[in-house]
């Protein structure tokens, strides 16, 4: 009874210290409005909380087929690839719609996925969670230790999850704000246009 108290109270103090994370990060997502920013946000943040060297945010435009990395961070290196095709573990997560995670052999799994590292060295351990609205995944969050094999949890999965959707809901009210403001400057123009042909009209 005792090794099951320990236990349940260890869990809810790793699920509230998870719950103030989340509370954390909506709370800033809702004073966000730039895209570019809350890609920036959010990445900072699982860095803080996350035990991985890698962290990648990319998104994916399905009409092109293109990732295209949003937030990049390895053993501080900042750099950010372009557009490209999806492969290896980033298409699999796309088609199939499901988080994916390898807590050793990576190496292994990287040639069971066809999947090519471009920067960097190869991880002990990594994660991949697609960030989903409506039923298209928009894009994929990576996290990858370098350093040692099982470095990941399935309390890991739940929060970088949680994370993940709550980033796609920020994107998209961010998304509607911009089209918003689009919509109305484009109405303001034509109504300024309609008014110079009137005064013309009215002229002639």
């Amino acid at each position: 009874l005792f090794d099951e108290t320990n236990r349940l109270l260890k869990e809810t103090e790793q699920r509230n210290a998870e719950l103030a994370v989340i509370n954390s990060v909506q709370e800033s997502l809702v004073a966000r409005i730039d895209i570019q920013g809350i890609y920036e946000l959010v990445g900072e943040k699982i860095r803080e909380i996350f035990d991985a060297q890698v962290i990648d945010i990319v998104t994916y435009d399905k009409t092109a087929n293109l990732i295209a990395d949003r937030y990049a961070y390895e053993k501080g290196d900042r750099t950010m690839l372009g557009p490209r095709e999806p492969k290896g573990f980033r298409k699999h997560v796309i088609q199939s719609r499901q988080m994916l995670m390898h807590n050793e052999n990576v190496e292994q799994k990287m040639k069971e996925f066809g999947n090519e590292i471009l920067i960097g060295d190869i991880p002990k351990s990594q994660m991949y969670v697609p960030m989903i609205a409506g039923n298209d995944v928009k894009g994929i969050i990576s996290l990858q230790n370098l350093d040692h094999e099982n470095a990941f949890t399935n309390s890991d999965v739940n929060l970088l999850t949680t994370l993940a959707n709550s980033m796609s809901v920020a994107l998209e009210s961010a998304r509607l704000f911009d089209e918003t403001n689009r919509l109305l400057k484009e109405t303001e123009q034509r109504n300024a246009e309609l008014g110079v042909i009137n005064s013309v009209q009215e002229g002639l």
